[in-house]
């Protein structure tokens, strides 16, 4: 049989040669490997340390929101506090009323567009009362000026809320990448330690 192989040309490898073959293929996967769980790694780094500033974010649009509900109805009630002291007394009881349940509209949950109108038609008929009775319109300037503070914060919670949407959307895209990244991972890193374990066997035969 060896006759046969040296008359075809064909040599064969040593143990040597053989083992260091096998040393060698241990060692190119393991370069390979190891780049690649390199990468992953401070890319799974990256990718969960922008969840956690993201997590970072709604905490603090939360709190935002909370300030932003308090100050929009502070600013109503300011409104209301005014009229009730400057002009609603000086109005008839019908009036008032009326006055008082536009601005208990303008008080609830609405779309900043919503709110621009109701204070707009609100605050013509407040002139028009204000004009009507004879009255200064210094407390029509304070009035538009409370109601326009209350709807850019009405604006700005809006905003805070559409932000969260996004953030919530983001945050299930990125979880999946997590998940698949942490995979990927684990099976590298069982890949690099089965080389290396394989690795140190094949180099002891080799000495």
């Amino acid at each position: 049989m060896t006759e046969n192989i040296d008359e075809a040309g064909i040599r064969v490898q040593t143990e040597k040669e053989l083992i260091s073959a096998v040393v060698e293929k241990h060692r190119r996967f393991l370069e390979e490997y190891k780049k690649e769980f390199g990468e992953l790694d401070n890319r799974l780094s990256q990718v969960e340390e922008n969840v956690k500033n993201a997590k970072n974010v709604r905490i603090q649009m939360e709190e935002r929101k909370e300030v932003l509900k308090e100050k929009r109805q502070q600013f109503y009630h300011q409104t209301e506090a005014l009229l009730e002291k400057e002009i609603f007394p000086k109005l008839d009881l019908i009036t008032a009323n009326k006055l008082q349940e536009e601005i208990k509209k303008l008080k609830g949950q609405i779309e900043p567009e919503e709110e621009q109108r109701l204070k707009d038609s609100f605050m013509e008929k407040l002139s028009e009362t204000i004009r009507a009775a004879g009255l200064g319109e210094n407390v029509l300037l304070q009035t538009g000026a409370r109601m326009e503070e209350a709807r850019n914060s009405n604006i700005e919670l809006k905003e805070i809320i559409k932000s969260e949407k996004q953030l919530t959307e983001d945050k299930g895209s990125k979880g999946e990448e997590v998940s698949k990244s942490k995979s990927q991972h684990k099976w590298l890193s069982t890949r690099i330690k089965n080389h290396e374990e394989a690795l140190n066997y094949w180099e002891k035969l080799k000495i």
